[in-house]
């Protein structure tokens, strides 16, 4: 660097030309020089005796600037981050709090950062992977199925995928008489299985629920598992265990749980729809679009397919210091017609949307139930259940959703008045509609 002498590059063999080194200058007068026998031989011709300034024990450089002075070499980055970041001898005590806060700082992040990473990675991979492969082991069947032709095409499809004989197949059958064979593939690989659950399609921009429906012997096991029994964040959409599907006799409310994933798409995270319409920022506040876009859902059973009409959602509480815990999970078959004409009135009554289906004593109902969080996790463990019937024999499975409408008063938990204010004000919607009631 310029304004520091040089050590002289010596050329060997050859003449060569160097730089004379300018001598230190002298401190005044009862001061020590700098010129001593440890820098310079006074007997010696400096190009024979080589430059001894580098003397020094250690690894540290020592330069000279233009009055001599020494001057240690400056640490690299490395070196001088370290210092910065972790404790060290001589720091003062506020100065090493500070570094152990901003420590465990980075390291906070970098564990839950890391979480996120995996979690996305691990989303995706169930999406582009599992969903994809447990897809192509169900086979819906569009044409006849009655057709002995078109149920034996389908079995030598199964085999030849999922590399199955025709025991296998038997096996299956004397197991499950009457079960369907769409779901010869998917029983084979998981017995678990009870159904097939679609909201929406892959065209649609907005929801594609597309999921087997399993049930295990408790609500745990598939809350953590999915269809092929890997460990997942997501689980799988699975019935309730005290549910009936043995010979094709369903119970009289068949409910189905699923995660209310993350990044609110997979799973039954669009279910929160029917509650609160989830328009995109900039179109038209319709609350009701989502509900006329989607009235029906169709869930086949290993015996029968059937699509089903909403026609209510509901937003639960499940904390008792926050008001109503309404026992809805509770109700999977009715004593007779008087307890389930109470169940549809109660859930009419605090329903926030009203539809034209029609309801009677003997019809199936089928109930969806996710985690929606509204008010705030910490603040309301809340759930959205949205209800549908199965669509009877000879009935048009198409509804008339222009005579939807919004709930302006459903009934509430105490806390939600507590957060929005008001009471209620009684029931409202049309009770002909339920058709085994009379008031």
């Amino acid at each position: 660097m310029a304004g520091f002498a040089k050590r002289p590059h010596r050329k060997t063999g050859t003449a060569h030309h160097e730089k004379k080194y300018e001598m230190p200058v002298e401190k005044e007068a009862g001061g020590d020089s700098y010129i001593t026998a440890s820098f310079f031989d006074d007997d010696s011709d400096d190009d024979d005796i080589p430059d001894t300034r580098r003397r020094q024990t250690g690894k540290k450089k020592i330069v000279y600037n233009d009055d001599g002075e020494t001057k240690a070499k400056k640490p690299n980055f490395f070196v001088r981050a370290a210092h910065a970041i972790f404790p060290m001898k001589g720091d003062g005590v506020a100065e090493s709090v500070r570094k152990i806060i901003f420590d465990v700082a980075v390291v906070a992040f970098a564990i839950t950062g890391g979480s996120v990473v995996y979690d996305i990675i691990n989303e995706e991979y169930q999406k582009i992977e599992v969903d994809k492969k447990v897809e192509e082991m169900y086979k819906p069947v569009e044409q006849d199925k009655s057709s002995v032709q078109v149920e034996e095409e389908v079995k030598e499809k199964i085999k030849k995928e999922l590399n199955l004989t025709d025991d296998d197949i038997k096996n299956i059958e004397s197991e499950k008489p009457g079960i369907q064979v769409d779901f010869l593939g998917l029983y084979s690989q998981n017995p678990d299985i009870v159904g097939w659950i679609s909201l929406g399609s892959e065209d649609d921009p907005i929801v594609n629920i597309n999921y087997p429906v399993m049930q295990a012997a408790d609500n745990d096991y598939y809350l953590t598992h999915n269809f092929l029994k890997q460990t997942t964040q997501r689980g799988a959409i699975f019935a309730d265990y005290r549910n009936k599907f043995d010979n094709g006799k369903l119970s009289a409310n068949t409910i189905l749980y699923g995660h209310n994933m993350w990044n609110g798409d997979t799973m039954f995270a669009k279910l929160s729809r029917y509650y609160d319409g989830g328009v995109p920022k900039g179109e038209t506040n319709d609350p009701m679009k989502f509900y006329r876009d989607h009235p029906t859902i169709k869930f086949n059973t290993l015996y029968d397919d059937a699509e089903w009409k909403v026609f209510a959602c509901v937003l639960f509480n499940t904390q008792d210091e926050l008001g109503e815990v309404y026992p809805y999970l509770n109700a999977r078959d009715f004593k007779n017609e008087k307890s389930f004409n109470n169940f549809i009135l109660d859930i009419m009554d605090r329903s926030v949307i009203w539809t034209d289906v029609d309801l009677k004593y003997g019809d199936h109902l089928l109930t969806l139930s996710t985690c929606y969080y509204p008010y705030g996790k910490e603040k309301a463990d809340t759930r959205v259940a949205v209800f549908a019937r199965k669509v009877r024999d000879g009935e048009d499975p198409s509804v008339d959703v222009s005579a939807a409408q919004r709930n302006p008063d459903p009934l509430k938990f105490s806390y939600q008045y507590r957060v929005e204010g008001g009471s209620w004000g009684g029931r409202a919607w049309d009770s002909s509609k339920l058709l085994s009631y009379s008031e």
